[in-house]
């Protein structure tokens, strides 16, 4: 599956992070529906639409989570010097509302979560595992760099994107409500 999924076209994507641009240690893309578009860290990730390969796994992770997905983003992580900080995925242009599911393929990665007054939890994603992440606003998560990992790792995050057309609807019904008569 690595040399199926590496063959995907990657980029390194230039984010910001506490005000300050930096190129991102994982690379990434996206698959996903129709122009969607998928904004985090001053980033706008346009999703490529679904090939074969991406509809059979969205479909194996939909039955398995039972919720519906509209877009994939797929890191990539060269070794274990490639990492990402902690932080939240609660971008506007997410379903709050669904839970974000990760699929890890090769290597295994620890990833760490932690909540506000909670200890941090470390845990161990092995190749092939399906991890559901609730709680988007309430918790961080970060893949820690481990130096001793020499090999790839990738993972995939389904998540569910609100359409261009939704997020400007929501937008204009918030900016110009009109009152109840």
């Amino acid at each position: 599956m690595l040399t199926k999924l590496s063959k995907c076209p990657f980029k390194q994507p230039i984010i910001k992070v506490w005000g300050k641009f930096y190129r991102s240690l994982r690379k990434s893309c996206s698959y996903g529906e129709m122009n969607l578009k998928y904004e985090y860290s001053g980033h706008c990730e346009l999703s490529l639409p679904w090939n074969r390969t991406m509809l059979k796994i969205k479909s194996d992770v939909e039955k398995k989570t039972g919720f519906e997905y509209n877009l994939v983003l797929l890191n990539f992580y060269e070794s274990g010097h490639a990492n990402i900080g902690a932080h939240k995925d609660d971008e506007p242009s997410l379903d709050q509302s669904m839970d974000i599911t990760t699929l890890s393929f090769e290597v295994c990665r620890d990833m760490i979560f932690s909540k506000k007054g909670c200890k941090s939890v470390r845990q161990a994603l092995e190749a092939r595992s399906l991890l559901i992440m609730h709680d988007q606003k309430e918790r961080t998560h970060a893949i820690p760099p481990q130096p001793c990992v020499k090999e790839p790792r990738i993972s995939l995050t389904f998540r569910r994107v609100w359409s261009y057309l939704k997020q400007s609807l929501d937008e204009l019904e918030h900016d110009y409500s009109i009152p109840p008569c």
